[in-house]
């Protein structure tokens, strides 16, 4: 396993997608959970174990890469290009304390509040999904672009 601390943003690949959740410590995650199918089924913020958030995968990955100073400037350096300079990070504290005040929550949304805008709104303040906006971008790619219809007068 990845080395974890509180307050982290983890995720482990799934088929077709990455499930994100915020590491409280003590082997405990809080993540959208999900009883069933992952992708069709509503979810509710809870704290379960670790080995219950992994499920099938073997692999846990960690968002807050560390750098020498001991601070996470690579992680730091990610939010700041895609969320902009002015975003904040909070604390390991904070971060743990923002994903328990939402345990119980339900209101799971595959588009637009799915376990990735959670985990990163709780490390941030701002709910985003990078998974969401890459397929989303994908699709814009393929789509076909409206036509208007004009008459010729």
């Amino acid at each position: 396993m990845a080395m974890a601390n509180p307050g982290d943003i983890i995720y482990v690949k799934r088929k077709g997608y990455n499930h994100f959740g915020i590491y409280a410590g003590n082997k405990r995650v809080i993540h959208y959970h999900k009883e069933k199918n992952p992708l069709l089924c509503d979810g509710i913020v809870a704290e379960t174990s670790l080995a219950e958030f992994m499920s099938d995968s073997d692999t846990i990955y960690v968002m807050n890469a560390v750098g020498k100073s001991g601070s996470p400037v690579l992680f730091d350096w990610i939010i700041k290009k895609l969320l902009g300079d002015d975003a904040i990070i909070f604390s390991p504290q904070e971060t743990v304390a923002r994903a328990r005040s939402k345990i119980g929550e339900q209101g799971y949304n595959l588009l637009l509040n799915n376990c990735e805008h959670f985990a990163l709104w709780c490390k941030t303040g701002i709910a985003k999904s990078a998974q969401v906006e890459d397929v989303l971008a994908h699709l814009a790619i393929h789509l076909p672009s409206p036509q208007t219809n004009e008459k010729d007068g």
